[in-house]
């Protein structure tokens, strides 16, 4: 078994104004910033990640790149757009209240659910879990990502329902580590695919 450390990113500016980003390239606030280099402390009591994946979007890179400064580790961090936050089409920059008012929390709660032009969560997954069942196995894994991707790959991971994991909450900048075998992500996309 392999040792995964899944984080979301810190706070971003998108997260401070309560508005939608999905792949809108939004940075860190201050806060954000040091939510990440507390992970990082967290982190560095081990054990120390030795291969880091992070969404190629810069709120996801600078935190992966703070966790790691303030844990101590010299490992390149590989970026992949497959690890982006889940396209939220034309609610994008909108209002997460207004929204929510108008009943899209519970759309974007649902597996299938999505904003219009946008992806579902299990599109998300997918895409995802595709992209970790090609890579090799490492002893000690950092992803480094968003709420949603974060939320489908753990809920997976501890065989969720598909129900249960657009309920899930997912913070900022705080490590949930896991135990995933190597054939996991084979398995688990065999899965989605059913």
């Amino acid at each position: 078994m392999s040792h995964w450390i899944f984080i979301r990113h810190g706070e971003s500016v998108a997260n401070k104004a309560r508005v939608f980003s999905g792949h809108q390239d939004v940075p860190l606030t201050e806060l954000g910033k040091e939510q990440a280099a507390a992970a990082g402390e967290w982190l560095s009591k081990g054990p120390l990640p030795t291969h880091v994946y992070s969404s190629d979007l810069q709120r996801a890179v600078k935190t992966a790149e703070l966790v790691l400064t303030h844990a101590g580790v010299d490992a390149p961090i590989q970026q992949s757009p497959m690890l982006r936050e889940r396209h939220l089409g034309a609610w994008q920059g909108q209002p997460i209240d207004k929204l929510k008012a108008e009943g899209a929390r519970a759309i974007l709660h649902s597996w299938t659910g999505k904003a219009p032009g946008g992806e579902s969560l299990a599109e998300l997954a997918h895409r995802s879990v595709s992209f970790f069942a090609t890579q090799p196995d490492h002893e000690v894994t950092l992803v480094a990502g968003h709420g949603g991707l974060i939320r489908v790959l753990v809920g997976l991971i501890d065989h969720q329902t598909f129900d249960e994991i657009g309920k899930v909450n997912i913070p900022n900048a705080v490590p949930m580590t896991r135990q995933v075998s190597p054939e996991a992500w084979a398995a688990i996309l065999s899965r989605l695919d059913d």
